[in-house]
């Protein structure tokens, strides 16, 4: 990912530096996650394609989860994107 071997700015600007890129880092992991978990959803979403009303209520109750996991995920990428400006 990153390889930083800048010497130690005055001010602490070195562990701003570390305390961002370990945000970056957490972000990414985060977004990965939700990722995984939404492509989960998706294979449930699948599978759950009876004309059952239960199981039409489970359906879309998947779609709503997937489409949350989706903005959380878009929001996790915002979140690192503005992390890796601020270096």
């Amino acid at each position: 990912m990153y390889t930083i071997t800048a010497a130690q700015a005055p001010g602490g600007a070195g562990e701003d530096l570390w305390a961002a890129v370990e945000a970056m880092r957490l972000l990414d992991e985060a977004s990965d996650l939700v990722e995984t978990a939404g492509v989960g959803v998706s294979r449930l979403i699948e599978d759950a394609r009876w004309e059952n009303a239960g199981v039409r209520a489970l359906r879309w109750a998947l779609s709503d989860l997937r489409a949350q996991l989706e903005s959380e995920r878009g929001e996790l990428q915002f979140q690192r994107q503005q992390v890796g400006r601020d270096l």
